[in-house]
């Protein structure tokens, strides 16, 4: 037997064929996902324009801004197009190419997020095209009315499990090459912690242990992920140092970030990913929040351990959203308004701690 013929196919079979049926008569794809892209959204939009390629189509990966150089080593990354680069990256602006592609395309498959919102400022754009678009995401709560076809499983360990799942599904698992398996693979990688997180169900290492026929060094891949610029390791040791916060009446952890000390630290897109999980290795700490100074709001990243809700958190308080134990949002105002906001909601959600 082989190995993805163990797989659970967990994907509605009316959901493949709809999207089957788009994907055969279009021609032109442009493949989106959600602004400051992470290791899943960069893997799932790599890999499913991947498989599309393979497939005989043109497909174009959009970012609507630059993916942090942390993620280079996912490859073809690089190759794709970006609507608004940022200035403090060798990557040039291809916003004209990236217009074009947009408004030219036949169909779009968007990745990793729930609502077209999320994709920034180009999603005016993509909207703005009557063409077909094709969800395949991992979040709460899709906006169905902006989708043709949703492929939405919040049980699944990332978007990029997903995405093997349907080119699986599709029939067309013999299209899954090394460039593919690595991407899919580096998404599900990053999204649950190399596999600490978001990862028990027995699916997530069947797919890994399918990927991993294709020969990638998983290793490197590990190590090239912890491999870290001079600044963002002195980053985390004043973050760690000088920031954090306790409340431990309820077992949580804070720290914010401001403008002046980002750029103090030269502060690049991606150097802080992560850092929101730092206190949660804290004995007794099952909650942890990191605010970052943004030019118009702050950005708030949130996670917890256990049962403990941070999705509900971020909807309730900083019109937000995500998994039970990773969310994030934004707050329209400052950095000691978020933090206060923090431990003022923390009580409501007491019932959550662990004994």
């Amino acid at each position: 037997m082989n190995i993805q013929d163990t797989i659970e196919r967990i994907i509605d079979p009316k959901q493949i064929d709809a999207a089957r049926q788009i994907i055969n008569r279009c021609n032109k794809f442009v493949v989106c996902t959600h602004m400051s892209p992470d290791g899943d959204a960069v893997g799932s939009s790599l890999a499913i324009a991947s498989y599309l390629r393979k497939k005989g189509k043109e497909a174009r990966v959009v970012y609507s801004d630059t993916p942090g150089d942390n993620l280079n080593f996912i490859p073809g990354l690089r190759e794709e197009m970006v609507f608004d680069s940022q200035s403090q990256t060798s990557v040039k602006n291809t916003r004209d190419e990236a217009m074009q592609a947009i408004r030219e395309a036949d169909c779009f498959v968007i990745t990793d997020l729930n609502t077209p919102s999320r994709m920034g400022d180009m999603n005016k754009e993509v909207m703005a095209n009557p063409a077909p678009k094709i969800l395949i995401d991992h979040h709460l709560d899709p906006a169905t009315d902006s989708f043709d076809v949703i492929i939405s499983h919040p049980e699944a360990s990332a978007a990029c499990e997903l995405i093997y799942t349907f080119i699986l599904q599709m029939g067309d698992d013999a299209l899954i090459d090394k460039q593919i398996a690595t991407q899919i693979y580096c998404g599900m990688m990053t999204d649950t912690g190399q596999f600490i997180f978001s990862s028990s169900r027995p699916q997530v290492y069947l797919i890994v242990a399918r990927l991993l026929q294709e020969g990638f060094d998983k290793e490197k891949l590990h190590r090239d992920l912890a491999l870290e610029p001079e600044r963002r390791t002195r980053l985390k040791g004043y973050v760690l140092l000088q920031k954090m916060q306790l409340v431990t009446q309820y077992k949580a952890a804070y720290f914010s970030l401001n403008k002046t000390e980002l750029k103090r630290f030269n502060h690049q897109k991606g150097d802080s990913e992560g850092f929101v999980n730092m206190p949660l290795d804290i004995y007794s700490i099952q909650v942890s929040a990191f605010f970052r100074e943004e030019k118009n709001f702050v950005k708030v990243s949130l996670r917890s351990k256990g049962d403990f809700p941070v999705n509900l958190l971020a909807q309730k308080f900083y019109n937000g959203g995500g998994h039970k134990n990773a969310a994030g949002g934004e707050f329209l105002g400052t950095l000691q308004q978020a933090e206060q906001l923090f431990v003022k909601a923390l009580p409501l959600f007491a019932k959550y701690l662990e004994k």
